[in-house]
C-alpha cells in the first residue's frame, strides 16, 4: 500500500505524468506559441471576474438565462474546478432540493424534488443525463471530466430529446479551439488520493480543431478495515480519455465528433454497522469488487439558414459496464451483478421565428439493451441466479408553438407524442436445501428452473404544455406552465419468480404546474428568484422490497410540491454573496404494498429542506476566495426507509492563485466532517457519506 506524503514520489504516477507532458508537448506546434499567449489575454480580460459559487439559472445556446421559464441550473467548468466537483452526487448534493443515494463513491443516483431514486433498481430512467447530447446512465458516469459545463433542468421535459419525468441533466465537454494550447494538471488530496490530466487543442486548418484530453487517478478511498488492516479496500484506480473534432463549414455549419472512454477499477467495501460505518470502518474479509466503464462516441451538426431558421441534428452511441460485487463475508454468500447497457439514438430539431411567432419541432429515436443478471449464492444452502435481457425503443415527435401576443406577453403551445416499447427475456436458477421435518435444518434439497421469453409492454403517451410568460422590462420575468409528466412501462429485471418478473409494472402519468419569477437590479448587481411547484403524479413507480427481494411496484397516486429561492448579490465588484432554500413534500397519497399502506409516508432520499450559502471574492486579480455552506434537513435512506439520516451541514472551501502559466489552487469540501449515510442495504448495513476532503491542485497552461 502506497503511503507516500508527495505526489511525485510515486514512481507510477511520476512515469505517467512525464509521457504526458512530452506527449502534450511534442503535439503542439512550437511556432503557434505566440499566438496561444495572445489568445489566452484576450480569454483573461472578456472572462468574467468572479465564478458563480453555487448553480445558477442559465439557458442553452446563449439565449438570455434570465428568460427561461423553467427551474434551470448551471455549474461552469470553473466552479467544477475550483469546489472539486468530480461526480454528479457532489454536484446534487449542492443544489436545492437535489440529493443523492449511492451504493459506492463512483455510482451515485441523483434525484431532483424526490424523483428518481430507482434508476439503479428498476427498468425506466426518471432523470436522464445526457453527454454532449447522448445518454448514458447516471449510475455509470463516474468521474466528471474535461467539463465546460452541467446543466440541471427540473420538472417534467416534454422538449428535449430523452423524456424526463423528474428533470434533466446535461454535461457539456469543453470545444477544441482553434488555436494552439494545452494544460497539465497534477493534484493530490485526503486518503492519499493522486490526479494527472493533460489536455490541449491541436488546430488541422483555420476551420477544424481536435481537443485531446486523458488522465489517470488513484485513491485509497476512505474505508479502514480493521479485519485486514487496511485502508485501500475502497480504493480505485481510473483513466479517462477524450478526443472531440470541431469543424466550422462554409455555409455556417459546425460539426462536432467526440469519443469518450472512462474505466474505474476499485474495491467496495463501503457498507457496515452503523458504529462502524459512523467511523468509516468495516470488518470484512475481501474488498469486494465495484468496476465502471464507459465508451460513448458523440456526433451533431448545427446551423442557421436563411429567415432565422435553426437546425440541430444529434447522433450517439455508448456502451456502459458495471461489475458491483459485495465482500463475500458481508452476507455469507457471493452476492453482485456484471451489468452491460447498450444503447443508440437521434435527435433532430428545426427551430425558427417570424414577427411575433416562433415555433419549434423534433424527432427523437433510441434503442437500448441492457444485459442484468444477478448472482446469490450460498452454496450449498441456497443459490439464486437470474438473468434478465430487457430491449427497449423510444419514438417521440415533439414541437411547440409560441405566440407574443401582446408587448411583454408569450403564450406557449407544446406537445410530445411519445411511443414507448419494451422486451423482456429471463431465467430464473433457484436451488438449495429445505426444511422438510420443521427441527430447523435445511435438509431437503431442491431446485427450479422457471423462463420468461420475449413479454412485451408498449405505450403511447400525448403530453400536452402550456407555458404563459411576462416580462414588461429587463428588470423582470415571469411564467406560468402546464404540462403532463411520463415514465415509461417496464419489467422487473432482478425477480426471482415468473409471476413477479411476466408482467409489466405501469407507465407513471404526471400533472405538473410551475409558477416562477425573477427580478434583478441594474448592472445585474443583484438578483432574486423564486419557482413553485406540484406535481401530481398517478401509479407512481416505486422499488420496494417483496420477501427480501427488490421489486418495482406502483403507488396509485403520490405528490411531489415545493419552492425554491435564490439570490445573489454584488455590494463589490469583487464579491459576491449567493444563498438558496429548497422546501419539498414528496409523499404516497395512497399506496399499499405486502399488506403495508404507506399513505402519508415520505419519499426516501428526500430531505424536506436545505438552504445554502456561499461567497466568492476577489482581493486581487491573482487570488479567489470561496466559502460554501449547505444545510440538509432530515430523510430517510433507501432502500430501507426505516433508518433517518439526521439533519446535517457541508463547508467547503477553496482558495486560488494565479501567475502566468501557473495555478495553484486548494480545496477543502466537507471541513466539518459531517457524518451522514448514502444507502442502507439493511438497518445494519449502511454506506456513508464521504469525510473531510481536502488537496491541492497545480496546472500550467503551455
Amino acid at each position: 500500500m502506497n503511503t507516500s506524503l508527495l505526489f511525485l514520489r510515486n514512481p507510477a504516477y511520476r512515469q505517467f505524468t512525464t509521457t504526458l507532458v512530452v506527449a502534450g508537448l511534442c503535439s503542439l506546434p512550437i511556432w503557434q506559441t505566440p499566438a496561444f499567449a495572445q489568445q489566452k489575454a484576450t480569454e483573461k480580460q472578456a472572462a468574467p471576474v468572479l465564478p458563480p459559487v453555487f448553480a445558477v439559472p442559465a439557458a442553452e445556446d446563449n439565449d438570455n438565462r434570465f428568460t427561461m421559464p423553467s427551474s434551470v441550473s448551471i455549474i461552469s467548468r470553473k466552479t467544477l474546478e475550483a469546489q472539486h466537483l468530480d461526480t454528479l452526487g457532489e454536484i446534487a448534493h449542492r443544489q436545492p432540493n437535489m440529493h443523492l443515494t449511492s451504493y459506492t463513491h463512483a455510482n451515485p443516483v441523483i434525484t431532483i424534488r424526490g424523483l428518481g431514486i430507482h434508476v439503479d433498481e428498476s427498468d425506466s430512467t426518471n432523470i436522464p443525463v445526457l453527454l454532449d447530447g447522448v445518454q448514458v446512465p447516471s449510475n455509470f458516469v463516474g468521474q466528471l471530466f474535461d467539463l465546460d459545463q452541467v446543466q440541471v433542468l427540473r420538472g417534467p421535459q416534454l422538449l428535449e430529446g430523452p423524456n424526463g419525468l423528474g428533470g434533466l441533466v446535461k454535461m457539456y465537454s469543453r470545444d477544441p479551439g482553434l488555436t494552439a494550447a494545452g494544460n497539465v494538471s497534477l493534484e493530490y488530496g485526503s486518503h492519499n488520493r493522486q490526479r494527472a490530466t493533460i489536455s490541449g487543442d491541436v488546430p488541422l486548418s483555420a476551420r477544424t480543431g481536435l481537443r485531446i484530453a486523458i488522465g489517470g487517478e488513484q485513491s485509497e478511498g476512505d474505508t479502514y478495515n480493521r479485519t485486514m488492516e487496511r485502508k485501500d479496500t475502497a480504493g480505485w484506480k481510473s483513466t479517462l480519455a477524450k478526443l472531440k473534432l470541431l469543424h466550422k463549414d462554409d455555409a455556417g455549419g459546425q460539426w462536432r465528433l467526440g469519443l469518450y472512454h472512462m474505466n474505474l477499477r476499485g474495491g467496495n467495501d463501503y457498507f457496515a454497522p452503523e458504529h462502524l460505518s459512523r467511523r468509516h470502518e468495516s470488518k470484512v474479509t475481501e474488498k469486494g469488487a465495484n468496476n465502471t466503464k464507459y465508451t460513448l462516441l458523440s456526433g451533431s451538426y448545427q446551423r442557421l439558414f436563411a429567415g432565422n431558421t435553426r437546425l440541430v441534428v444529434t447522433l450517439g452511441a455508448s456502451r456502459s459496464e458495471w461489475n458491483y460485487w459485495l465482500p463475500r463475508s458481508l452476507f455469507n454468500a457471493q452476492a453482485g451483478f456484471d451489468m452491460v447497457t447498450r444503447e443508440l439514438s437521434a435527435d433532430a430539431r428545426l427551430s425558427g421565428n417570424r414577427e411575433a411567432v416562433d415555433w419549434m419541432v423534433g424527432l427523437f429515436a433510441q434503442q437500448a439493451r441492457r444485459d442484468a443478471p444477478y448472482r446469490f449464492d450460498m452454496a450449498p444452502y441456497f443459490t439464486s441466479n437470474t438473468q434478465a435481457r430487457r430491449k427497449g425503443q423510444t419514438l417521440a415527435l415533439y414541437g411547440q408553438v409560441g405566440w407574443t401576443f401582446t408587448p411583454g406577453w408569450r403564450l406557449a403551445a407544446g406537445l410530445r407524442i411519445h411511443h414507448d416499447r419494451q422486451r423482456l427475456t429471463w431465467r430464473s436458477d433457484q436451488s438449495g436445501y429445505v426444511d422438510s421435518d420443521g427441527d430447523g435444518i435445511p435438509d431437503m434439497p431442491f431446485g427450479t428452473t422457471e423462463n420468461v421469453r420475449d413479454a412485451s409492454v408498449t405505450k403511447t403517451a400525448l403530453l400536452p404544455s402550456l407555458t404563459l410568460e411576462y416580462r414588461p422590462n429587463e428588470s423582470h420575468f415571469g411564467w406560468v406552465k402546464l404540462s403532463r409528466g411520463y415514465e415509461a412501462p417496464g419489467y422487473n429485471l432482478y425477480a426471482t419468480k415468473r409471476e413477479r418478473a411476466q408482467y409489466a409494472y405501469l407507465p407513471t402519468l404526471a400533472n405538473y404546474i410551475e409558477l416562477g419569477y425573477r427580478i434583478r437590479g441594474q448592472d445585474a448587481g443583484w438578483e432574486l428568484g423564486a419557482t413553485a411547484f406540484s406535481t401530481i403524479l398517478h401509479d407512481h413507480q416505486v422499488v420496494g422490497s417483496f420477501k427480501g427481494l427488490t421489486v418495482t411496484n406502483n403507488a396509485k397516486r403520490a405528490h411531489s410540491r415545493g419552492i425554491e429561492l435564490t439570490g445573489m448579490w454584488r455590494p463589490l465588484p469583487e464579491l459576491e454573496l449567493n444563498a438558496f432554500a429548497g422546501f419539498v413534500n414528496a409523499k404516497w397519497d395512497e399506496f399499499v404494498l405486502n399488506g403495508v399502506d404507506y399513505a402519508g409516508q415520505g419519499f426516501s432520499t428526500t430531505p424536506r429542506q436545505s438552504y445554502g450559502l456561499g461567497l466568492s471574492w476577489q482581493p486581487h486579480s491573482q487570488w479567489n476566495l470561496g466559502i460554501n455552506v449547505v444545510r440538509h434537513g432530515r430523510s430517510t435512506l433507501a432502500t430501507n426507509s426505516n433508518f433517518v439520516n439526521k439533519p446535517y451541514t457541508l463547508v467547503d472551501a477553496n482558495i486560488t492563485y494565479t501567475s502566468g502559466r501557473f495555478t495553484v489552487g486548494v480545496y477543502g469540501q466537507n471541513l466539518g466532517n459531517a457524518h451522514y449515510y448514502t444507502r442502507a442495504l439493511s438497518q445494519n448495513e449502511l454506506a456513508a457519506g464521504t469525510s473531510r476532503n481536502v488537496g491541492v491542485r497545480l496546472s500550467m497552461n503551455f
